[in-house]
């Protein structure tokens, strides 16, 4: 492996534990059960030589690395029943669209389309 791809490689390891710190931050499980994942995962990959091979593998640890910093939200119980969420900055929000029965229309016991009216 050349010197830049190892580097490249243990940039990617370097990574996906700092995201793993600012994802999973005060939870000392989600933060030991990470840790012992990414290193479990790149000892399994640790004999892989072939260059094309490693780079699909870097991509792949940064694609796991942004749904992380991306997708993953905390939340704690502060009072019983009642959660506060952690949301980072990173997380991609979307629009939340109420749902409307009624612009749905049954077509059998257990398949609901569309009404095009509704839309």
């Amino acid at each position: 492996m050349s010197s830049e791809l190892r580097k490249q490689v243990l940039q990617c390891f370097k990574s996906l534990h700092q995201a793993r710190k600012s994802v999973f931050k005060g939870d000392i499980r989600a933060l030991t059960e990470g840790r012992k994942k990414i290193n479990e995962e790149f000892k399994k990959q640790k004999h892989v030589e072939n260059t094309d091979s490693i780079k699909e593998l870097i991509n792949y640890s940064k694609a796991i690395e942004e749904e992380l910093r991306s997708c993953v939200i905390q939340a704690r119980e502060v009072a019983p029943g009642r959660f506060q969420a952690e949301i980072s900055e990173d997380i991609k929000k979307l629009d939340n669209v109420p749902f409307n029965e009624a612009c749905c229309r049954d077509d059998g016991p257990s398949v609901k389309k569309p009404n095009r009216k509704c839309s």
